[in-house]
């Protein structure tokens, strides 16, 4: 039969704010459970093993003393790591409600808990059905005495009412949806705060921003990237087109971009980054090669700006690629030279699916 002195002895240590003392096989004191077979509660001399069955039950079986102080010792453990060290140590875990309903029975803050089997209910109980048995015995026997009431009880059917039904044989333990409730609420309000997040930070978004180099010998310039990236038509760059400002504006309109996105600034100074943010905004960089363009960049080593940022190289067909773009990790976009212009728009069309994948990752995309 399960102890009810063990349980009893742990709670007036717990709410006395007594000690609990591990002793291991030796006698030793022990601060690890695992290693302990006894225990002994606050001032009181006697020890207990920890194998012992308690009074305390879960899934209708008494469970040990040891996964009871272990509970206890546990406490203030979330209720993840506290199962995770359960199995850790190879000692039961309880579910939620059992755990919670166990430890506030410990503390005193209630007097009785509904997994907690007091000896005397469970005397109570056998009486109860040793009654009852007996009565069904005498009235049965009683049936039997009358031959007409034996004919009678051939067809008798035992009734049922709903409750009986619906109660079943084993108590359920439904502690698993309060976690599944609390996991789901959690994940409700992340979401909600998620998509306010988003959409306050697509209205606040600022435009992106391209930077091109300011070299004499790019192929591509301010000049020119408005006709070949909007147009989809390279054409030779022009320096005394260059706009006074410094800043062009391309139009890509997308279903898929939130309507900042689709208006990208092009420069090729970096001094009109009055603020650090502005390097928050770039989306790619074209680059000839030559590292000078790079003295007044965030990063001024290729090999770790290439890392944060996208990096194009732009040429002619069947012109050699500086090998420094391919250390850089640089794409290499190649135009034909003259008239031959039919290959752009597949170009573009290239560059901007590439584009519109940064911009997405960025928080430039639609929700």
């Amino acid at each position: 039969m399960p102890d009810v002195t063990a349980l009893k002895a742990l709670r007036r240590a717990a709410i006395a704010n007594e000690p609990i003392k591990l002793f291991n096989a030796d006698g030793q004191e022990t601060e690890l459970i695992q290693e302990a077979s006894q225990v002994q509660f606050g001032d009181n001399e006697a020890k207990y093993e920890l194998d012992m069955k308690t009074n305390f039950y879960n899934d209708d079986e008494p469970q040990d003393l040891k996964s009871v102080v272990f509970c206890w010792i546990e406490e203030q453990t979330p209720d993840v790591d506290y199962k995770s060290k359960a199995s850790e140590h190879g000692i039961p875990a309880f579910a939620y409600l059992q755990r919670y309903d166990l430890i506030t029975w410990l503390k005193g803050t209630i007097d009785t808990c509904q997994f907690v089997k007091e000896e005397k209910d469970e005397r109570n109980v056998e009486v109860e059905k040793s009654n009852t048995t007996a009565e069904t015995v005498k009235s049965r026997k009683h049936k039997l005495d009358d031959p007409q009431m034996e004919r009678i009880s051939q067809f008798e059917k035992e009734s049922v009412d709903h409750n009986a039904v619906l109660r079943g044989t084993k108590n359920i333990d439904f502690s698993y949806l309060i976690s599944d409730a609390k996991k789901f609420m959690r994940d409700l309000k992340r979401t909600k705060t998620s998509n306010k997040e988003a959409k306050k930070e697509g209205v606040s978004k600022k435009q992106p921003i391209i930077i091109v180099s300011p070299a004499t010998t790019a192929l591509l310039s301010l000049s020119n990237i408005k006709e070949f990236l909007e147009n989809g038509r390279y054409t030779e760059p022009v320096p005394s087109n260059r706009p006074h400002s410094g800043i062009v504006v391309l139009n890509h309109p997308s279903d898929r971009l939130i309507s900042t996105a689709q208006k990208i600034m092009v420069v090729d100074n970096v001094d009109l980054f009055t603020n650090p943010s502005y390097w928050d905004r770039v989306i790619a960089i074209f680059t000839t090669g030559q590292s000078w363009q790079f003295s007044k960049y965030k990063f001024s080593q290729p090999e770790v700006l290439f890392q944060k940022y996208q990096g194009y190289y732009l040429g002619y067909q069947g012109e050699v690629t500086p090998h420094q773009i391919k250390d850089w990790n640089v794409h290499d976009i190649k135009v034909d030279r003259g008239d031959k212009r039919f290959k752009d728009k597949v170009i573009v069309r290239d560059f901007w699916v590439e584009i519109e994948k940064i911009l997405i990752n960025k928080g430039y995309g639609k929700s």
